[in-house]
């Protein structure tokens, strides 16, 4: 076989290598947008399940989705048909304008039980956002509740996040819509910055994913402090010991471990 032949047979070979990759890439890019747009058309149709009164602060007695009658609890009137169908279900997080509008889930036993699970527990690759099991949305509730979602890259669940960074975008999203199964309430935003997580020994950075609950006053105000001053502007906005936060963590690439983290600051309910 002449060199030149054989140069041409290696040539041929790369060529279908490198077609058969982008085939395959392109597969699973189809694969993973199509799984994106089936979590977010079910997202919507569980929107549609809430129910449309504005503010309505009508409570009902509703049993939980096991069939325990010792668990019945009185909970907003919006929120029955969605709790029955899954008792886990804490309320729903919207910011209007944005992607962001989706239930949140809270399982104190298992933390990460949502982190690939849709609200039917069948396993998603998006998730759905959940709460940090050492956090209390309700009659308990921590000085922060800590909420987490996933950032994909299709633009849904918590993606739009990192939006954050710009001023301008904060400025025409400065508030957030929480209310849990048994509020409805409004949040300011009170700053957004890039972190990470660091290793469990680590000693050196402020760990903004183990602020639950303030031990004093002194310990609030180095949370505040610590997202204050990693904030690229100004909001205008410092809470004080005893109000109400929460906290949107989601993953980001700039560094290792690397996470983007909005928090906001109650400022009203309608209880």
């Amino acid at each position: 076989m002449s060199k030149g032949r054989k140069t041409n047979i290696i040539l041929n070979i790369i060529l279908v290598v490198c077609i058969l990759t982008a085939v395959i890439c392109g597969v699973y890019l189809g694969l993973y947008y199509y799984k994106a747009k089936i979590a977010q058309n079910d997202f919507q149709n569980l929107k549609a399940l809430v129910d449309k009164k504005e503010d309505s602060t009508e409570m009902v007695n509703v049993v939980s989705s096991d069939g325990n009658e010792n668990k019945e609890k009185t909970i907003l009137k919006k929120f029955e048909k969605l709790y029955k169908k899954n008792n886990d279900l804490a309320g729903w997080l919207t910011i209007n304008g944005t992607t962001i509008d989706y239930p949140v889930m809270y399982t104190p036993e298992d933390s990460d039980y949502y982190l690939h699970a849709d609200f039917e527990r069948n396993w998603s690759d998006p998730g759905t956002p959940f709460i940090d099991t050492h956090c209390d949305p309700f009659e308990n509730r921590t000085d922060n509740v800590l909420i987490y979602g996933h950032n994909m890259k299709s633009g849904i669940m918590f993606r739009e996040l990192l939006q954050y960074e710009d001023e301008n975008f904060y400025k025409e999203h400065k508030n957030i819509e929480f209310d849990t199964i048994y509020e409805i309430a409004e949040y300011e935003v009170v700053g957004a910055f890039r972190s990470q997580i660091y290793p469990e020994d680590d000693v050196d950075h402020y760990h903004y994913y183990e602020f639950w609950n303030a031990n004093d006053e002194e310990d609030f105000d180095t949370y505040i402090k610590f997202v204050k001053e990693n904030t690229a502007y100004d909001t205008g906005i410092t809470p004080k010991y005893g109000d109400e936060l929460i906290t949107l963590s989601t993953c980001a690439s700039h560094t290792e471990n690397g996470r983007f983290v909005v928090v906001a600051m109650k400022i009203n309910d309608k209880k």
